[in-house]
């Protein structure tokens, strides 16, 4: 402010208003409930009285040549945070805060005599700088305010997240929350769909595109995005078996995305650009890893049971099974191959008298896809 500029009108008549500041301050509080977002229900008069009526004096005090700005920082910065705590726009806040300028402006103008009004008038600045320092500080406090919100719903919401893959606990209050925050709903059915660890780019997009109601998530650096299962079918579904992601079963409740999660980041590496993997699928890959020592151990042992074949045949006795194992039709195993369906028969039953499994039986064809998976 220039105070050695002013023509002393303007510290006088700052003093005369003071004397009349509460109706000054009634006032402004009728003219700021014309505002939106400044609805009784956000914030009532006794409040708004008690903050116009403080940052009015403050504002006369500093007129007057007082020593105030310390006391109008700090109190300006709380307007901008309590501000930003009732979910006041920004834009109705600086409104309210900038007719400040006009209200000073009017009460001290009703008594400054004619004389004086050029003077008064050339002073202008000095009212306007007030303002603004006000203004600039409540801002200030404002987006202050809502950067620690969010830094602090960031933390709620990983916290929360957290809680949810690691199925440490049936906490129904902590369900509740997190689905809560992240838009579900907690007796929901979804699918959990991971992204391939080269294709984690684009997923989001890729994902939002196809399924709007899917909501994206990271955790560890892993993409990934809880989908209402009954989303995904039909044509949003057959685009999801083309993306390059690993994709759950079903989760029926909150409680059971912890394990879908597991599940669909194991699937994930094995998926590429035009196949998803799911567990119907890859079921024998992902059986293998989960049993461990036991499927590689049985593995060995199918291994070691067609070790008396020479490679070539042996070779050929596993690209027939895993035909066999597509079509389930020995004639179609015929064609791919490109041999009679008799060659076809004679290498299913080397490879029963030699492993002790039929792969015409269906339980004989699941262990021999784990064995063979094993062996890959």
């Amino acid at each position: 402010m220039h105070k050695s500029e002013q023509s002393g009108v303007v510290p006088r008549v700052a003093g005369a208003c003071l004397a009349e500041l509460d109706s000054i301050a009634g006032a402004y509080v009728r003219r700021v409930r014309e505002l939106t977002g400044y609805a009784e229900t956000v914030i009532d008069d006794t409040e708004l009285y008690g903050t116009a009526r403080a940052t009015l004096e403050l504002l006369l005090e500093l007129l007057r040549g007082r020593d105030r700005y310390e006391e109008l920082r700090a109190h300006s910065v709380e307007v901008g945070r309590s501000r930003a705590r009732r979910g006041i726009p920004l834009e109705s806040l600086l409104r309210a805060v900038r007719m400040d300028f006009r209200f000073l402006w009017e009460a001290m103008r009703a008594h400054v005599p004619e004389s004086d009004f050029p003077a008064f008038s050339e002073d202008v600045i000095s009212i306007w700088e007030a303002v603004e320092v006000h203004t600039t500080h409540v801002q200030t406090g404002y987006t202050d305010e809502i950067a620690r919100v969010r830094a602090e719903l960031e933390l709620e919401h990983a916290f929360l997240l957290r809680h949810l893959l690691s199925g440490s606990g049936s906490d129904a209050r902590l369900h509740a929350q997190a689905a809560q925050a992240l838009g579900l709903r907690a007796d929901g059915v979804h699918i959990v769909v991971v992204a391939n660890g080269d294709h984690a780019r684009g997923f989001r997009d890729r994902i939002g595109a196809v399924l709007p109601g899917a909501v994206p998530l990271r955790s560890d650096g892993v993409e990934f995005a809880l989908v209402p299962t009954a989303e995904a079918t039909g044509a949003a579904g057959a685009e999801l078996a083309r993306s390059p992601v690993g994709i759950s079963p079903s989760a029926r409740g909150l409680g059971e995305i912890a394990p879908m999660w597991r599940i669909a980041c194991e699937l994930a590496p094995w998926a590429r650009e035009g196949a998803a993997a799911t567990v119907g699928s890859h079921w024998t890959r992902l059986a293998g890893t989960r049993l461990g020592p036991v499927a590689e151990a049985f593995s060995k042992d199918v291994g070691e049971a067609l070790e008396g074949f020479s490679e070539r045949e042996r070779n050929l006795q596993i690209e027939t099974v895993e035909n066999y194992f597509r079509t389930g039709s020995v004639t179609e195993v015929a064609q791919r191959m490109f041999c009679h369906r008799n060659t076809v028969i004679n290498r299913l039953r080397r490879f029963a008298d030699a492993t002790g499994l039929d792969v015409s039986r269906p339980v004989d064809a699941s262990a021999a896809q784990l064995a063979l998976a094993g062996l890959r």
